[in-house]
C-alpha cells in the first residue's frame, strides 16, 4: 500500500533555493502560521523542510541584525541551512506508510518530502523537537520594511516554551511557490483575514417517497427512502432528520457523504449510495433506497453516515407495517456525532458498526466494500464471552515460571523468550476461539455473518489498516482477536493479531458524543491533572507514583504544562462537577474496579481508589458530578488502573460512557488487572510521544509492537483505545 495521504502535513510552502530571507518571512506571515513548513526545492533535485525558526537561528549565526542586505540574502548563500537538512524525496507509491515512518525518523530533523509524479505532497515528520529557546521571530522585523508583517506567536501562544508538533493540522489550502514562476507579488504586508458569511441554515432531510407519513408500509410493496440537503425541513421529513451543521475548509466546495442501509425486517434492494452537498444550497440530487418490508408489525432500518470511511451518525427508523390503525413511522432516533465532526475526520480504511438489537448485534462492516450481518449472540453470552478472556489475561499476567514461581509480568519489562512463546500460544488461543465464537459459533451463524468473519480475517493478514469499530454494549477486546485460518500452538504468528498489526479505535454508540475536534490545543499551555494514589508506593515497595509526579514537575518547570495534582476523592468530584474545569488531559493512576452483574454488585459500585482508600464509585459520580456538568475542554481521560476499560454488556453505565457523556473526547483504559511497573512504563513512554504530538492510534500501535518485538512483551494488548485515533497535540510540548 501506499504512504496514507492522512499521514502528511500538508501545511507548507513550496520555496526555490534561490527565494530570499524577505520574501519566505512575508510568505509565512501570510499564511498567519509560523509553525508552517518552508520546503526548498534545492537546484540538485533534493528538498530541504525547514521551519522559520531554523532559518531564523541561521541567519542570527552569521549576523546580529536583519539588515535590509540579509533580508535579501538567498536561502542557498545562509550558510549551515540547506545543508544540513537536505535529503532526497520519496514517491508516495514506493513504500508503505510504515515503511516511510521508518525512513523519516533518521531522516534530516526526522522529515521526509513525500511526492506524487514528482509533485510535493507533503511532508512526513516524526520530530519531537523544542522550538529553541530565545529564538525571537519578530528579529525578521528588527532592520527591515516598517511595514514589513509581524511574525511569531500565533494568537494565544505563549512565547518561549512552545514545542513543535510532529504534524500540524493540515491546510486545506494548496502550496504556494515561492522562488520560481508561479511566484506571487509581494505586497508587504498580509492582508486582513476575510470573516466567514454566516453559514446557511441547512437539514438533512429522510423521507418515504410518494407515501403519506402517516400511514403504515404494506408487505409485498416496494419503498423509496430518500435523503437529501435542502434549506428547509420539509414537511414529509421524517422525525430523525437533523440539521446539516457540517463546516466546509477553505477552498472545499463539494463534500460527499456515504448512506448505507441495514435491517432485519427489510428488503434493502439498494447498494450505498453517496449524497453530494456543495457548500451553499441544496444536495446535488439525492441518496435513494428501494426497501421492501418482510412481515407486518414493527420494524427497523438503520441508516449509516459516514465520510471516507469514517463514522459519523447512525440514523434508526422504527416504521409500521401491515396495521392500518397505527402511524407508518412510529419513531426515530439519530445516535454519534454531531455532522460538524465531518469536517475533522480522517478516512478509515476499515469500519464495523454493531447494533445491539435486544435480541441479537447487527454488524455492518464498511471497507473495500460494504456488508452486514447478524451475530447471534445474547447480552449475557457476549459478557460471558469478554469475561472469559479476561480470565485468560489475568492468568498471563500472574504467570508463574520456574522453580520459584516467579511472576515474571509483575517484576519487569523484559520477558524471556521461552515463557513469551507460552504467553503467545496462550494468548492466541483465548484470541482465535473469540474469533471464533463471533463469526462460526453455531447453527445460528449463517453464511452471511461467516462471510463476513472471512472478510475481516482477509483484509487483517494485508497491510497495516485504520480499524474504527463504533458499537453498542460490544466492548470486546477486539486488539487480542487472532485472525489465523485454524489455531496452531506451534506457529503462532504474532502478526495476526489485531493489535499489533492494524490501528484500532473504538467509540461508544451513544447520543451524546460531544467533541468534533482531534486537535488539543496547546497553544495557551496543555493542562494536565493527575489524579493518584499515592498508597500505592507504599503498598509496593517502590516510588511509582513519586517517579510519575516527579516526571510531570520536570515538564511543568520548562513552562509545557499547567500541573494539577489530586490525590482524594473529593478533590476528584469537584473537579469533574466543575463546569469550569480546564483539564486536557486527565490522568488517573490508581486502584480501579469495574464489574459486571455476573461479578456481583452491578455498574454503580464501580469505583476508583485513591489515597487513603477513598472510594470514588460511579453512583458517586453520577450523584455529585452528574453528565448534565459537561467538562469544558473535552479532556483526553486516561485511566491507568486495574480493571479501568472492563465494561459488560449488561451494564454500560460504566467509565467510558460516564466520560464520553461527559464531554470528554475519549478514554484509555485496560483491558484487565495491569503490572503496576508496566503501567508505569507505558505511560512514560506513551506521554514522551504523545506530548510531542504523536497521534493516538499510531502510537498505540508503534508502543504495543515496541514493547512486543524490543522486550517480548505483549501486555500492550492489554490498553484499549476509546478514543479517535487522529487525536493529537498540537503544538507538541517539549518532554526531554
Amino acid at each position: 500500500m501506499p504512504i496514507a495521504t492522512d499521514e502528511l502535513n500538508h501545511d507548507f510552502l513550496l520555496v526555490d533555493d534561490s527565494a530570499t530571507v524577505r520574501e519566505v518571512r512575508d510568505r509565512v506571515a501570510a499564511a498567519q502560521s509560523s509553525w508552517i513548513y518552508v520546503v526548498v526545492r534545492l537546484a540538485d533535485g533534493r528538498y530541504a523542510a525547514l521551519r522559520l525558526t531554523e532559518i531564523v537561528e541561521a541567519l542570527q549565526r552569521q549576523s546580529e541584525a536583519a539588515t535590509p542586505g540579509l533580508l535579501e540574502t538567498a536561502l542557498v548563500e545562509v550558510a549551515d541551512l540547506l545543508s544540513s537538512h537536505a535529503a532526497e524525496a520519496v514517491e508516495q507509491e514506493s513504500m508503505s506508510t510504515r515503511q516511510a515512518r521508518e525512513q523519516a525518523s533518521h531522516a534530516p530533523g526526522r522529515r521526509l518530502i513525500v511526492t506524487a509524479n514528482g509533485r510535493v505532497l507533503g511532508v512526513l515528520a516524526m520530530e519531537m523537537r523544542s522550538a529553541s529557546r530565545g529564538t525571537d521571530l519578530e528579529w525578521l522585523n528588527g532592520e527591515g520594511r516598517r511595514d514589513a508583517p509581524e511574525l511569531g506567536v500565533e494568537r494565544g501562544q505563549r512565547r518561549g516554551w512552545g514545542a513543535e508538533e510532529t504534524r500540524a493540522p493540515p491546510a486545506p489550502a494548496r502550496p504556494r511557490l515561492l522562488g520560481g514562476e508561479e511566484r506571487e507579488e509581494q505586497t508587504g504586508s498580509a492582508p486582513p483575514p476575510v470573516p466567514e458569511p454566516e453559514a446557511e441554515k441547512r437539514w438533512l432531510n429522510a423521507e418515504i417517497q410518494d407515501h403519506p407519513a402517516g400511514e403504515p408500509l404494506q408487505v409485498g410493496e416496494v419503498y423509496t427512502l430518500a435523503f437529501d440537503v435542502d434549506t428547509e425541513l420539509r414537511a414529509a421529513a421524517l422525525p430523525g432528520s437533523t440539521t446539516f451543521d457540517y463546516r466546509f475548509a477553505a477552498g472545499e466546495e463539494l463534500v460527499e457523504l456515504t448512506i448505507q442501509l441495514s435491517s432485519g425486517d427489510f428488503e434493502i434492494h439498494t447498494a450505498p449510495q453517496q449524497l453530494r452537498v456543495p457548500r451553499t444550497g441544496k444536495s446535488k440530487g439525492k441518496a435513494r433506497f428501494d426497501i421492501e418490508p418482510k412481515q407486518e408489525g414493527t420494524g427497523l432500518i438503520s441508516a449509516i453516515l459516514l465520510r471516507e470511511g469514517n463514522f459519523i451518525q447512525l440514523m434508526t427508523l422504527k416504521l409500521q407495517v401491515g396495521a392500518a390503525s397505527q402511524p407508518g413511522v412510529l419513531a426515530a432516533e439519530t445516535i454519534g456525532r454531531p455532522l460538524a465532526a465531518a469536517f475533522e475526520v480522517r478516512p478509515r480504511d476499515l469500519s464495523l458498526i454493531i447494533e445491539n438489537t435486544g435480541t441479537d448485534f447487527r454488524l455492518s462492516l464498511i471497507g473495500p466494500v460494504a456488508a452486514r450481518g447478524t451475530l447471534p449472540l445474547t447480552a449475557p453470552q457476549v459478557d460471558q464471552m469478554i469475561a472469559q478472556a479476561r480470565q485468560e489475561l489475568l492468568e498471563i499476567v500472574n504467570l508463574e515460571v520456574g522453580p520459584s514461581r516467579d511472576r515474571v509480568y509483575q517484576t519487569g519489562i523484559d520477558i524471556p523468550p521461552e515463557v513469551n512463546q507460552q504467553a503467545l500460544r496462550r494468548l492466541a488461543r483465548v484470541g482465535f476461539r473469540l474469533y471464533q465464537r463471533l463469526f462460526y459459533g453455531g447453527p445460528a451463524h449463517d453464511a452471511q455473518i461467516r462471510l463476513l468473519g472471512d472478510r475481516l480475517r482477509t483484509l487483517a493478514q494485508t497491510e497495516t489498516l485504520k480499524i474504527q469499530i463504533f458499537s453498542q454494549n460490544f466492548p470486546i477486546p477486539w486488539g487480542i482477536l487472532y485472525l489465523a485460518e485454524s489455531y496452531d500452538p506451534e506457529k503462532v504468528d504474532p502478526e495476526l493479531f489485531l493489535g499489533l498489526k492494524h490501528i484500532i479505535e473504538q467509540l461508544p454508540l451513544q447520543n451524546d458524543l460531544h467533541v468534533t475536534s482531534r486537535t488539543i490545543d496547546s497553544r495557551a499551555g496543555l493542562t494536565v491533572s493527575l489524579n493518584v494514589n499515592a498508597d500505592i508506593d507504599r503498598q509496593m515497595g517502590v516510588p511509582l507514583v513519586a517517579d510519575q509526579l516527579g516526571y510531570w514537575e520536570k515538564i511543568r518547570e520548562r513552562g509545557g504544562v499547567k500541573l494539577v495534582v489530586r490525590r482524594r476523592e473529593e478533590e476528584v468530584t469537584q473537579a469533574l462537577a466543575d463546569t469550569a474545569c480546564e483539564d486536557q488531559i486527565l490522568y488517573f493512576y490508581c486502584h480501579a474496579v469495574s464489574r459486571s452483574l455476573s461479578e456481583g454488585g452491578g455498574p454503580d459500585t464501580s469505583n476508583l481508589v485513591l489515597s487513603g482508600g477513598d472510594s470514588l464509585t460511579l453512583e458517586e459520580l453520577n450523584l455529585f458530578a452528574p453528565l448534565q456538568k459537561v467538562l469544558p475542554c473535552a479532556p483526553l481521560v486516561f485511566i491507568n488502573a486495574c480493571e479501568s476499560a472492563e465494561l459488560s454488556p449488561l451494564f454500560y453505565e460504566g467509565f467510558v460512557p460516564y466520560f464520553m457523556a461527559k464531554g470528554a473526547r475519549g478514554v484509555i483504559g485496560t483491558e484487565c488487572a495491569t503490572p503496576a511497573l508496566f503501567a508505569t512504563e507505558w505511560a512514560r513512554r506513551f506521554f514522551d510521544h504523545f506530548l510531542g504530538s504523536q497521534s493516538l492510534g499510531q502510537l498505540f500501535l508503534d508502543l504495543r509492537r515496541e514493547f512486543y518485538y524490543r522486550h517480548h512483551n505483549l501486555l500492550g494488548l492489554l490498553y484499549a483505545l476509546y478514543c479517535d485515533a487522529d487525536t493529537q497535540i498540537v503544538p507538541g510540548v517539549e518532554v526531554a
